[in-house]
């Protein structure tokens, strides 16, 4: 027998408002796990505007991303909120259009690319442990959240526009600055019930277009100078050395592909690949220093595997580290950054015995599969030993976790996150002691665009 979306049980609503008035936007994943608990893996909230579907089934989940982009979209009022702000790109095409866009892009995120800028990324890496080395000679009290956006916007920037902004150094007033005003921003709106930004602008709302502003002079002016870099050495287009050159030659070899879409990627890439990495290195930080044990095992590791350096010197060497790959999935498990996707069919769908009309809106919530006992053994506890092939666990369920989606559209950045995970991680351990100021109990996740970290101070010491 098939369930529609009114035959679903969910929390009683008052009339007209339903739940809206329940929802706490910051801290909605873990509302949506909770309710799942009591109304099961598939269940249904009452809004103003539209009923919404929550799934936190992993079968339906996979179905779900395997049938993108076609099937099912992201969100239609996301789409629209991200095109408004100038963001076109690879993160919210859909159908045809997403074929080409995700062309265009994995030319210039291939291994290939990512090789030739390992260069970059160490000396990044090197200002990153210069900094952290004279905060411990100062004995300073430091916020390494800060640090994480800084370092992933420098790494982004490089990679993408061929450009070394190097934020890390500078004191203030830096992209950086702007750029994290703006996801916060774009999960309000999505979630507003009435687009009061377009008759009322607040303070938030000013600072929220002076940043979005900013960003996009950099953009364009990066623009500028890549079409100029393109005309002055020729060479180039067959050799492209930045994300910026390559989808620049390769806009021109397709009539569909113009500035706006040029822009529109490359923006979605300085975004999306600043918070998302930043974010799960603050995550990992925090559970190494509430697991000593498993920060030993990372501390044996890097000293085998980085041997007399103080970071990683050869690319290759990233392919080594087994503990800290299970380190970089575990957080990502229990703590994902994106436990939350927004879809809708495009036509009526049945999966499972569920019935969804074309554009139901569609919640999955992610993370909630990722950490029940029949996917993982022991589900809520971290275990970076799980994910090493001579100790996994009896049950591990792959099915379940999906940081970085799936399907076709599974995400063309995840070996550069991954990269640039272990190059931190292994380079703080092996040079210093991480003392947590902050108490754990005191960090908080909050949801804005991707899940982070509530503010926590950590002391850095200089290991013998």
């Amino acid at each position: 027998m098939s369930i529609t979306e009114s035959q679903l049980p969910g929390p009683k609503g008052l009339p007209i408002l339903g739940n809206l008035l329940k929802i706490d936007v910051n801290n909605m994943h873990n509302q949506m796990e909770r309710w799942a608990e009591e109304y099961g893996k598939v269940y249904r909230l009452s809004l103003p505007i539209a009923n919404l579907v929550v799934i936190t089934d992993p079968v339906i989940t996979q179905i779900i991303l395997k049938n993108r982009p076609y099937k099912f979209v992201r969100m239609t009022k996301l789409d629209r909120i991200l095109r408004r702000e100038g963001i076109h790109g690879v993160f919210n095409a859909e159908g045809d259009e997403w074929e080409l866009h995700r062309r265009m892009v994995t030319k210039g995120l291939d291994v290939k690319h990512q090789k030739d800028f390992f260069p970059q990324m160490l000396r990044t890496v090197e200002r990153l442990h210069n900094k952290w080395s004279k905060n411990a000679d100062n004995g300073e009290i430091i916020d390494l959240q800060s640090d994480f956006l800084r370092f992933t916007v420098d790494i982004t920037s490089s990679l993408a526009f061929g450009y070394e902004m190097n934020t890390i150094e500078q004191d203030g007033g830096v992209v950086q600055d702007h750029m994290e005003k703006i996801f916060p921003m774009i999960f309000k709106r999505i979630n507003a019930p009435i687009p009061w930004y377009k008759v009322f602008r607040t303070k938030e709302d000013r600072e929220y277009d002076k940043a979005l502003s900013e960003v996009n002079k950099l953009v364009d002016d990066f623009i500028i100078q890549g079409r100029k870099r393109l005309k002055d050495n020729p060479k180039l287009r067959e050799n492209p050395k930045n994300f910026l050159e390559a989808i620049l030659v390769a806009a021109e070899e397709e009539e569909d592909f113009g500035d706006k879409e040029v822009k529109g990627n490359l923006l979605t890439l300085l975004l999306a690949g600043e918070d998302t990495t930043a974010h799960t290195l603050s995550w990992a930080i925090f559970l190494l220093t509430k697991f000593p044990e498993s920060q030993e095992r990372l501390i044996n590791e890097s000293i085998e595997i980085l041997g007399d350096s103080k970071w990683l010197e050869n690319y290759d060497d990233h392919n080594k580290f087994e503990y800290l790959d299970g380190i970089s999935n575990e957080t990502m498990r229990l703590k994902p950054v994106a436990p939350i996707l927004l879809f809708e069919p495009t036509e009526k769908v049945e999966i499972e015995g569920y019935v969804f009309e074309k554009g139901q809106l569609l919640l999955l919530e992610t993370r909630y599969a990722s950490i029940q006992d029949e996917h993982f053994t022991d589900g809520e506890t971290f275990n970076p030993a799980r994910w090493i092939k001579e100790t996994k666990c009896p049950v591990h369920n792959m099915n379940s976790f999906v940081p970085f989606g799936g399907g076709p559209r599974y995400c063309p950045g995840r070996n550069l996150a991954i990269l640039e995970i272990e190059m931190v991680l292994s380079m703080l351990f092996k040079n210093f002691k991480v003392e947590m100021v902050t108490p754990h109990e005191d960090v908080k996740e909050i949801m804005a665009f991707t899940m982070m970290a509530s503010d926590y101070k950590i002391k850095l010491t200089h290991r013998n």
